[in-house]
């Protein structure tokens, strides 16, 4: 038998997960592209994940259920 976390704490555990690797990829990509020196990418990679995490994190928490309901206009039920 295996202990899951309730799904009341679904939409919590989405954002923080997409959050995250969204936060890692673009700010990854953005500080690879832009960096004149390439010695110090991974400390500024990661204080730029550090700045981006939170407020993707919020953003998504936000987003998320508006993006849900303008689907739900032009998707059909199963």
């Amino acid at each position: 038998m295996t202990n899951k976390i309730s799904y009341r704490y679904r939409t919590i555990l989405f954002a923080l997960v997409m959050s995250c690797n969204t936060a890692l990829i673009v700010s990854g990509m953005i500080i690879y592209l832009h960096s004149a020196s390439k010695v110090h990418f991974i400390a500024q990679w990661l204080g730029a994940f550090i700045t981006a995490w939170p407020i993707v994190f919020i953003a998504i928490l936000l987003i998320a259920p508006l993006v849900n309901k303008l689907l739900n206009l032009f998707v059909e039920d199963k």
